[in-house]
């Protein structure tokens, strides 16, 4: 069986992230923007998700890229996972950390107040 090529317009105007989410640009922002108003070429600056789920497919599939991915069954293992994290610490009675950085940072901080004092 021969190889399965990519589509190369849908490789050049679309990108699949991790997650299996489809980006593109939005339409309407290469000319004519004389007349546009700032706030229109500013929101269209920015890229747009597919939204449909079988767009995706298709897309993903014609990409050749993370085909069996499922956005939504991604985002909804990370709440499950966020939630499981979340209920460790309330388990605990202390609040889950920000950042590694942050919790060090609040250690020192304490570590200097108890000198002082």
């Amino acid at each position: 069986m021969p190889k399965l090529k990519t589509h190369k317009g849908v490789k050049k105007r679309f990108k699949v992230s991790a997650t299996g989410k489809v980006s593109h640009k939005r339409c309407g922002s290469s000319h004519l923007n004389s007349h546009k108003n700032g706030k229109k070429i500013r929101r269209l600056r920015k890229k747009s998700f597919l939204t449909v789920g079988a767009e995706m497919r298709r897309i993903r599939k014609a990409a050749r890229q993370r085909i069996a991915t499922n956005p939504l069954a991604v985002e909804a293992a990370r709440a499950a996972y966020q939630a499981e994290y979340q209920a460790e610490y309330q388990a605990a009675g202390t609040t889950p950390p920000k950042s590694r950085r942050l919790r060090v940072r609040g250690r020192r901080a304490q570590q200097a107040q108890a000198a002082a004092s």
